[in-house]
């Protein structure tokens, strides 16, 4: 099953985080998942911390994708978190990471959703050119504005891909 559209669209954005280091990190996440979406934070945080524990969600290039099932939602939620200073998060190119995309899923859902959604993000986030606008967006209103125009060029290229065949 394919992400809807909607799920790479950030519920909520944070920008010029403070946050030293995962733990303090994954906290900011989880109140910013509180407070965008009435999601208990504690819950949150721990699930986001015990599949950090198991792996890090560092995926190179200066970008880390945590991730977990949560109880208490219906429907996928992400957040955009950017911190003000790149931090060690156990990638294995070595780069610290200053960007994160956030996805949690409900307890119970289906796997292929969660899936899709992480390898959506992967593969939007390894264009240049996207990675390129998000940096230069200075507000949470400029960043939703490139995650928006991002999915429309998307939506775009694919009809007209569909229209050659």
């Amino acid at each position: 099953m394919a992400p809807e559209k909607q799920g790479l669209a950030p519920q909520a954005i944070a920008l010029g985080l403070d946050a030293q280091g995962k733990i303090a990190l994954l906290e900011a996440a989880a109140q910013l998942l509180k407070g965008c979406c009435g999601i208990d934070a504690e819950p949150a945080f721990r699930a986001l911390y015990r599949r950090e524990r198991a792996g890090s969600t560092a995926v190179g290039d200066g970008l880390a994708i945590p991730h977990a099932r949560i109880p208490g939602i219906d429907a996928p939620v992400t957040l955009y978190l950017r911190t003000r200073l790149p931090m060690r998060f156990g990638a294995a190119d070595g780069k610290p990471v200053a960007e994160f995309f956030v996805i949690v899923v409900p307890v119970g859902g289906a796997p292929e959703t969660q899936l899709g959604l992480l390898r959506e993000v992967a593969k939007r986030f390894s264009q240049p050119a996207f990675r390129a606008l998000l940096a230069a967006a200075p507000s949470e209103t400029d960043v939703a504005a490139v995650f928006a125009q991002w999915s429309e060029r998307q939506d775009d290229q694919g009809e007209a891909l569909q229209g050659i065949s």
